[in-house]
């Protein structure tokens, strides 16, 4: 009886395909290594329904997406509207502040209006790893939201010296921040039209910047440098509540790792590895180095002018 027993566990254990006292939850993961040829453990029918990597995502090229367009379109044109027409308050702050023909004056209020455009794309590595991690509707909102808050505290603002804070690096980041996913949430939405899309978003910021300056200068001669900067905070409200309609579609992984961590580790944040690509070096350093030649003739026709 207890050797016909024996046998008997014997042969359940060889057609289990184990050996005798592993427990099953040990197995298992042995198993899918044998059956898979993989060298890495996974936890079966836990992680994802069967068929569910399988799933390829579609555009729908429309619908809402035209909504997100308009929104996109809004963003381009408050940001960059406002930031090109500094020229006219450039003026207006020499004049609240001391004179037109202070040099001294003009230099260092120059640098308000130059601090606030170059934070906004420098902060550029910083709002994608937001983006990447907390989505472009948190992103855009708090953006906006901290860009309204920089503008509205620079309307009380009664010397030079504050502003630099409060509209170049508070009103600016934000702005970044804002800006961003306005461009990445057009990829959830369009593929094929993706570029026709992305040129009537940008054309946003060409028409806020001709039709802006007409404005302010009504504005300000009518109102004040002040309560004008708040009038310019209706854009930026406005901005928040289309960052509202960046609803996501593309599938999302999650950041939660077996640690409990909420962040992913910095090697998924920074892919060093993209850089390895020939390709990529040259279109990561040639578009820095053509922004610089970008700007170029707008120095030196203004320096013309000013000299003539």
């Amino acid at each position: 009886m207890t050797e016909g027993n024996n046998m008997t566990d014997g042969d359940a254990a060889g057609k289990g395909g184990g050996a005798v006292g592993v427990p099953a939850v040990d197995r298992e993961p042995e198993e899918d290594k044998k059956e898979n040829g993989e060298t890495k453990v996974t936890v079966p029918q836990q992680a994802a329904a069967p068929g569910a990597e399988e799933v390829e995502f579609v555009h729908p090229e429309g619908g809402w997406g035209w909504v997100v367009m308009l929104a996109a379109m809004w963003c381009n044109g408050a940001v960059f509207g406002i930031q090109n027409a500094f020229g006219i308050l450039f003026l207006s702050l020499l004049r609240e502040f001391g004179s037109e023909n202070d040099d001294d004056l003009r230099f260092k209020t120059a640098w308000v209006g130059s601090l606030s455009m170059g934070m906004i794309f420098f902060c550029s590595p910083i709002v994608s790893v937001f983006t990447d991690i907390f989505g472009c509707r948190i992103t855009a909102v708090s953006g906006a939201a901290v860009g309204l808050v920089g503008l509205l505290a620079s309307s009380f603002v009664t010397s030079l010296g504050p502003m630099y804070f409060t509209y170049g690096i508070v009103f600016a980041c934000g702005c970044s921040f804002a800006y961003q996913p306005s461009l990445v949430i057009l990829g959830h939405y369009f593929k094929k039209r993706l570029g026709l899309v992305n040129g009537i978003v940008t054309a946003g910021s060409s028409i806020f910047t001709i039709t802006l300056p007409f404005a302010l200068s009504g504005l300000l001669e009518r109102v004040g440098l002040h309560n004008t900067m708040r009038v310019l905070c209706i854009l930026m409200f406005v901005l928040m509540l289309a960052g509202l309609t960046y609803r996501p579609l593309l599938p999302v992984r999650s950041t939660n790792t077996q640690t409990g961590r909420k962040f992913p580790p910095m090697s998924k944040v920074f892919n060093l590895n993209i850089w390895k690509s020939l390709g990529y070096r040259i279109w990561a350093f040639g578009i820095p180095a053509a922004l610089y030649g970008y700007f170029v003739p707008y120095v030196h026709l203004a320096s013309f002018f000013v000299f003539c």
